[in-house]
């Protein structure tokens, strides 16, 4: 572990102390793997259940959707990486909900779940699917033709394959603007979700959701985090994702 990381790590050890919240929360993962592992931003089987543990012992509530100020989390998965299909016996034995914010395109592409095992996964009561775009590129340097035309894509192929409606997405690489909640929110995603830290009812926008990323997250490290140790990056994060 570099400097930079061990300063940042103790930073959020620190802040987690010092803020000791119980607000509900949206943390997330990439993909999950046990044997074979199908991305660099894979989470180990065995680092996750030990995630779990640490939101249940900690007296969190693991729901599909977040309805309290305090003391829920809501897990979710993006990309629709094939681990996380290969692992899908981790979370029926744990029971937990979780959202899969999907890029309609790699659908069949190496590395990444198939039409047939989306379809599969929908069918799984504890899974829900959403949009990760269609080709997952930087929506800020989009024009509004192409934005619009990128979102309504997914949705469209998302809608077809589970048979429902996709109303929920999350924007790619964290980089989004005021045109693009605009236009999103135009087509029909009630919810949006940042890679900015914090309380879940703390939003960005009354549309765009704050989501704290975890997949390697230490045991100590994820402790902190749930009590709202990264809070303190917001600033650096919405400088680096958020372009007005």
């Amino acid at each position: 572990m570099g400097i930079a990381n061990k300063i940042k790590n103790s930073l959020i050890y620190i802040f987690g102390m010092i803020y000791n919240s119980r607000n509900s929360k949206c943390i997330f993962y990439h993909d999950i793997h046990s044997d074979s592992c199908f991305t660099n931003m894979s989470t180990s089987s065995d680092l996750f259940e030990k995630h779990i543990s640490i939101i249940r012992k900690s007296g969190f509530e693991i729901v599909s959707e977040i309805t309290k100020e305090k003391g829920q989390i809501s897990i979710s998965f993006d990309d629709g990486f094939k681990g996380f299909y290969e692992n899908i016996e981790v979370i029926n034995r744990l029971k937990i909900p979780i959202t899969i914010f999907v890029v309609s395109s790699y659908l069949g592409e190496e590395n990444f779940i198939t039409k047939a095992q989306l379809k599969e996964l929908h069918n799984n009561p504890l899974i829900t699917i959403q949009s990760h775009t269609h080709t997952h590129p930087d929506l800020t340097l989009l024009s509004s033709e192409k934005l619009e035309e990128e979102l309504r894509k997914s949705k469209q192929i998302l809608d077809e394959i589970c048979g429902v409606e996709i109303n929920s997405i999350c924007f790619p690489k964290g980089l989004f603007s005021k045109k693009v909640v605009e236009i999103a929110t135009k087509i029909g995603y009630i919810s949006q979700y940042s890679t900015l830290p914090g309380n879940y009812y703390n939003e960005v926008f009354p549309t765009v959701k704050r989501r704290s990323l975890v997949q390697f997250s230490s045991e100590k490290e994820f402790c902190s985090i749930l009590k709202g140790g990264d809070h303190f990056l917001n600033y650096w994060y919405t400088k680096k994702h958020f372009s007005r």
